[in-house]
């Protein structure tokens, strides 16, 4: 992000420029306005602004005069003169000036944001150009590293010199001072017999592989400390970020690399370099106090119960999903609880989609086992699209990809509750119950049960019941068998959980329910 100026006497034409141009999205993160020249001198020499919107003619000093002196204090500024004179010697001596654009007033709001966007372009390819340029010199082992290192120490070490420190990080190396950081140090394991050539040799080992892995990936600051332990400050400012999956990656590859197992111990994030101390101090306590502890990896207590609760979450989160098939409902809202936790806990875009693929590798194997169905959406598409996803994509593509199998296995669902009811009707007089009726349609029972709710509104032991009762009424209305046969015939050995089960559904018990009918029939054949 750049800084900008905007000089004019005129109050309404400088505030109607800054007020006009959602600054933000052009990379400019801080604007000052200046109503004269020499305002507009004094906001350089104090807060070195990168660009400046100048008017040529105002009183006291001319733009002319004012980009002349500001160049003095500030030679690499990029200048744009806004003017209300269509004057080719105001042009002319712009261009001696090395005035970078001239606008005639009024000034379209859109051609400004242009050239302002022009102007951040440029300025980042040569931030970029030094960035680089001081990371390959760092990197290669130069005298620009130990500079560096020696003003991480002073951060961490000595509060007398941190200001000089922090300003040399920032105009010299181009770091956000106001960046997340989180430190962590490293401590090679060592041997009992251990020479100091070689334990010297290991450390400056460690040391480039993590300048290789860390350093040169813009992803932190690998320095050594007063006590001659390897510290690495990284960053957390970034998008998608986590500095814990990064430390991972690290000690798993300075084991292979050098067949040990380094101590990691990580302190808390802070805001900003200013408080790279306090990150720092916290690494150092859990070094001195846990170095029996046979963990390769150690953070405070804090944000390992925080990462703890995020995958107790993610794993309760997945069981409801898996066994829930069937309930569309409850499955999507399941996972889009995940989507927030996700956002909530910041998890990495890489963790994002690690999580996203479990839960629908989960669910499609748990739909495969339920239903039954082996031509269901294949996982190999949906893995494709998540390797290049954003956090946001991942948790919407899979998302979709859920909707589509449970929306695929609904309409499967009707063909399977109109076979489900076709065996209730040929083996009404059987013993029936989900877990026989699912193993026939070679589903599982709790698939079968959701599914049949969901489609008919009804249990299906609850449909079960009443088309025995139906047959029941049915029976005891035009036949003169007794009560106990029919039991039978409609299913039922016990024939009081069948006289239970007729009254519950009518009201009445099957005798009472003949002869209330006869009576009523009797009735009925005397009044005609």
């Amino acid at each position: 992000m750049y800084k900008i100026l905007i000089v004019d006497d005129e109050r309404m034409i400088r505030m109607g420029m800054k007020n006009a141009i959602c600054w933000e999205k052009l990379g400019i993160s801080n604007v000052f306005t200046a109503s004269s020249g020499t305002h507009a001198l004094n906001i350089i020499q104090a807060y070195t602004p990168e660009i400046m919107i100048t008017d040529i003619n105002m009183t006291e000093m001319t733009g002319l005069e004012l980009i002349e002196r500001a160049k003095e204090l500030a030679p690499q500024i990029r200048v744009l003169v806004v003017t209300g004179y269509n004057d080719f010697e105001y042009a002319r001596k712009s261009l001696r000036l090395n005035v970078q654009d001239f606008f005639l007033k009024p000034i379209d709001e859109d051609d400004l944001s242009d050239a302002v966007r022009q102007q951040v372009t440029y300025l980042d390819e040569i931030r970029s150009r030094e960035k680089n340029k001081i990371l390959i010199e760092r990197t290669q082992g130069s005298t620009q590293q130990n500079k560096l290192e020696e003003m991480m120490r002073t951060l961490i070490h000595n509060d007398n010199f941190k200001e000089a420190a922090l300003t040399q990080i920032n105009k010299k190396y181009h770091f956000d001072l106001n960046i997340s950081l989180r430190l962590a140090l490293i401590v090679p394991e060592l041997s009992i017999d251990s020479h100091p050539i070689s334990s010297n040799l290991q450390s400056l080992s460690v040391k480039n592989i993590c300048i290789g892995m860390i350093d040169s990936e813009e992803a932190g600051i690998t320095f050594v400390d007063k006590d001659g332990t390897i510290a690495i400050a990284f960053f957390e400012g970034k998008e998608d970020k986590v500095v814990l999956e990064e430390i991972q990656q690290l000690s798993d590859i300075l084991r292979d690399e050098l067949d040990s197992k380094p101590k990691i111990v990580v302190g808390s994030t802070v805001q900003g370099f200013v408080k790279l101390h306090i990150s720092y101090n916290d690494a150092k306590y859990l070094l001195n106090n846990e170095r029996k502890d046979i963990r390769n990896i150690i953070q405070s207590l804090g944000v390992e119960s925080r990462n703890k609760l995020f995958f107790d979450v993610f794993a309760e989160l997945k069981d409801i999903m898996i066994t829930s098939i069937g309930s569309t409902e409850r499955v999507l809202k399941s996972f889009d609880t995940f989507t927030k936790a996700a956002k909530s806990y910041n998890l990495s875009k890489s963790m994002t989609r690690r999580c996203c693929f479990e839960l629908a590798s989960s669910t499609y194997y748990s739909y495969l086992e339920n239903s039954g169905d082996g031509e269901s959406l294949k996982l190999d598409s949906l893995l494709k699209s998540l390797t290049t996803s954003s956090k946001e994509d991942a948790s919407e593509i899979t998302r979709q990809y859920i909707s589509q199998l449970l929306i695929k296995g609904e309409e499967n669902g009707h063909e399977l509750i109109t076979s489900a009811k076709h065996y209730i009707s040929e083996h009404l007089t059987e013993d029936l119950s989900v877990s026989n009726i699912a193993e026939y349609l070679y589903v599982s029972p709790s698939y079968l049960s959701r599914i049949f709710k969901r489609v008919t509104k009804e249990g299906c032991n609850e449909y079960i019941t009443r088309k025995r009762i139906e047959k029941a009424k049915y029976l005891l209305e035009n036949t003169n068998l007794k009560t106990g046969k029919i039991a039978m015939m409609v299913g039922y050995h016990d024939i009081n959980y069948f006289s239970l089960a007729f009254k519950k559904q009518t009201g009445k018990s099957p005798t009472k329910y003949r002869e209330t009918l006869h009576e009523y029939n009797q009735s009925y054949c005397r009044s005609q």
